[in-house]
């Protein structure tokens, strides 16, 4: 919709470049217009109620092949960070600063999901109880990354990924955690698996963040500032950083698995996720863009396939 970041707080207008105000920069009938381009092919949206401006939603459920796929839209109710929390670094949305408490930006009324979605996760649960359930969203739920854009810009938290706010990111986990669901998103420039957690490692989702087909103009690396392996790491890789790691919003996350752009096809590729539903198992694959899977030998990223109970 025009614009490089969106947090859509409800449909507001921004004014602020680079929109880290909350809202939509241009005109509401030309992100409508987006939006059915986008979504048009989309089951009836669980609450059709537009936001501010007259936007319109389309979060809804598919259930298509036994599996019931939750359609979330984490970008358009969440809260822009400018002017609601303290900056502390050369962007709203960039924190810079390694001493700053995570407490001091997870404030009262900030929201990500918010309470429409909230209610809709909760219903979505508890419907089509023996298919298996997928959840999918824009963006990961954590600071997924350490190094943006270029090597020389480590971020010890990125507001722009769905790690902010804490006490959302805790409510969606704990609601995807309850229907026993998968979380599959995209965005981050980064193709990660990671074992979420909420109030102790391991105790919340997987969650895989596919890869960009293209992934070059704007690259991102999990890199540890000290350099050190997690603890629990995965020992099925010989990727050196798994394990596990408190994000810099203090974010419990387990990494199990990471494309960093000095990889093959400079981290490019698509994900293929297979649902076992006799198993109730979930296969999550990654492959870099130049490989022909056809080809005896072909080989996935490293740290791939990887496979997770939905039990």
């Amino acid at each position: 919709m025009g614009q490089g970041n969106l947090w859509g707080e409800n449909g507001k207008v921004s004014t602020s470049q680079g929109s880290p105000d909350g809202g939509y920069r241009y005109h509401p009938e030309y992100v409508k217009m987006v939006e059915r381009c986008q979504t048009a092919h989309l089951p009836d949206a669980y609450d059709p109620t537009p936001v501010q401006q007259g936007i319109g939603v389309y979060y809804t459920n598919l259930l298509w092949g036994g599996v019931d796929f939750a359609i979330l839209e984490d970008r358009k109710f969440k809260s822009g960070p400018e002017g609601k929390i303290p900056q502390q670094g050369p962007r709203p949305d960039h924190i810079r600063n390694p001493d700053y408490d995570p407490a001091s930006i997870d404030l009262p009324g900030l929201t990500l999901l918010g309470d429409r979605q909230l209610n809709f996760l909760d219903a979505w649960g508890t419907q089509n109880t023996d298919a298996l359930k997928v959840v999918l969203s824009q963006t990961g739920f954590c600071g997924g990354a350490h190094i943006h854009g270029t090597l020389d810009n480590r971020l010890h938290a990125d507001l722009d990924s769905n790690g902010w706010p804490q006490t959302g990111r805790n409510k969606a986990l704990e609601k995807i955690k309850k229907a026993n669901a998968i979380h599959i998103a995209g965005d981050q420039h980064l193709a990660t698996v990671i074992k979420q957690g909420i109030d102790e490692f391991g105790d919340g989702p997987w969650a895989f963040v596919v890869p960009a087909i293209v992934n070059d103009y704007y690259s991102r690396w999990w890199w540890p500032e000290d350099e050190n392996e997690g603890a629990n790491p995965n020992r099925n890789t010989e990727l050196p950083w798994t394990g596990d790691y408190l994000d810099g919003f203090n974010n419990k996350i387990s990494m199990m698995a990471y494309v960093n752009p000095e990889s093959h096809s400079k981290g490019g590729g698509y994900g293929l996720i297979h649902l076992d539903k006799k198993e109730k198992a979930a296969t999550f694959e990654c492959w870099p863009r130049y490989v022909d899977v056809t080809q005896d030998g072909a080989q996935q990223f490293e740290g791939w396939p990887i496979t997770v109970s939905m039990e």
